[in-house]
């Protein structure tokens, strides 16, 4: 079993105008890294899938731990 990188402490779901005046729907993740680093992730209701999700929050728990990596 592989060892869980971060974990989703909360999710909301988000609405934001763009310039021409729509409504764009999002959500946004809160989550927390393994070395113990928290961040958000907005991710857009078209991404909002468990496939493409993985991928995000993954990748957003690899940036927050590059703190811890930089010394070692």
């Amino acid at each position: 079993m592989a060892e869980t990188k971060y974990t989703v402490l909360d999710t909301r779901e988000i609405t934001s105008m763009t310039p021409a005046g729509s409504v764009r729907k999002a959500y946004r993740v809160w989550i927390q890294t393994a070395n113990g680093a928290t961040g958000t992730v907005d991710v857009a209701a078209k991404d909002w899938n468990a496939d493409r999700l993985a991928v995000l929050l993954s990748a957003k728990a690899d940036e927050l731990d590059m703190a811890f990596t930089l010394g070692q």
